[in-house]
């Protein structure tokens, strides 16, 4: 939200358009008008960034109050506060949540599910008491749809290979994949430990993102949405080649330019995903870092999608500190990449940018 800030407060001054630095913060097809004024619209956003995160840390703080965590000290529950909902997922503890109780885990992930949707449809839905939009809208209903389906296959896994039972497999379940697919990165278990299958489940969701206009990272749920409904019309379009069939979401037209977009990000993503999990898996090999396949992928995954911890040394209870200099250089830049969303890096290192 910082940018925001700088849109807001430092640029007008240097006569710097607000809207050309805003609108890669909130990446999707378009940035949702909220207001006429993009200052206006920056503020209501604060507004309501600022009051979901003293939500979240009152929360958390009345679970101390209560007697319910005595863990949770006020301390605690602003700092969490303040790492879930940039969806940062910096813990105070080495261990993350899991030294917290059950019913400060269950209120993060409200909070992070919370982060990870679209803050422009939070406004309408929240700030102007319109609740209807949440189910009207396409990415958001895809959104929900996924976290479920991710929480109760995670869920199911943990029980069948006996790693959790109860309540407790059902939470642990639904934080990881809510945690994972909003690219917080927080942990309520050592998942470094688990099956291979388990894993590569959470290793999926690491590609899956939060919603367009959220403070998650990754690809993001509207750019799936949208190639879906491109392969859809593909399909139909070979049926029926003189079908003309505009991709709509939330019924508003998608112009073909943004969709040549989402595909040529979604493919320059996974081509960096590529070419460092193969300079991180031969680097690994060379320094004798001890690190997998399977973790290699991980963490380029992990550091690509801004999530935080990967698998193996690296997963949620471990450190990137055992990796060698290209390695560590490496999720650097896929970090830094990732978090501009890719294009712009890439069009920064063309020539064509250096001749204008």
């Amino acid at each position: 939200m910082g940018v925001i800030v700088l849109a807001i407060a430092v640029l007008p001054r240097l006569r710097v358009g607000g809207r050309q630095v805003l609108e890669p913060e909130t990446p999707g097809p378009e940035l949702a008008q909220l207001s006429d004024r993009i200052r206006y619209t920056a503020r209501r956003l604060w507004v309501l960034y600022v009051g979901l995160t003293a939500l979240e840390a009152l929360a958390l703080a009345a679970l101390g109050w209560l007697g319910i965590d005595d863990r949770m000290t006020n301390f605690e529950a602003l700092s969490h506060a303040f790492t879930t909902m940039p969806t940062g997922g910096f813990s105070t503890r080495a261990g993350s949540m899991s030294v917290f109780s059950a019913a400060a885990q269950w209120i993060v992930v409200v909070f992070m599910l919370l982060a990870g949707a679209n803050f422009a449809l939070m406004y309408r839905g929240f700030v102007r008491r319109r609740p209807r939009s949440f189910l009207r809208d396409e990415e958001f209903r895809l959104y929900l749809a996924l976290a479920l389906v991710a929480s109760l296959a995670l869920s199911a896994q943990l029980i069948g290979h006996d790693v959790a039972h109860g309540e407790a497999a059902v939470r642990t379940g639904v934080f990881q994949a809510v945690s994972i697919m909003t690219t917080t990165g927080y942990a309520s278990a050592n998942f470094a430990l688990w099956p291979t299958l388990l894993l590569l489940s959470l290793f999926a969701l690491m590609f899956v993102g939060a919603s367009a206009g959220s403070t998650g990272g990754s690809i993001k749920v509207a750019r799936h949405l949208l190639t879906g409904k491109v392969l859809r019309r593909e399909l139909d379009q070979t049926v029926s080649p003189e079908v003309v069939m505009p991709i709509r979401l939330n019924g508003a037209p998608v112009e073909e330019r943004t969709l040549r977009a989402i595909v040529a990000f979604i493919l320059l993503y996974i081509g960096a995903w590529v070419i460092g999990s193969g300079v991180i898996a031969v680097d690994s090999a060379i320094t004798g870092a001890g690190l997998g396949t399977l973790d290699a992928i991980g963490a380029t995954a992990s550091a690509l999608g801004n999530i935080g911890p990967g698998f193996g040394g690296v997963g949620p209870m471990g450190s990137y500190a055992g990796l060698g200099d290209v390695s560590k250089l490496t999720l650097i830049g896929l970090m830094w990449a990732g978090r501009l969303e890719i294009i712009p890096v890439v069009v920064l290192l063309t020539r064509h940018y250096w001749r204008l």
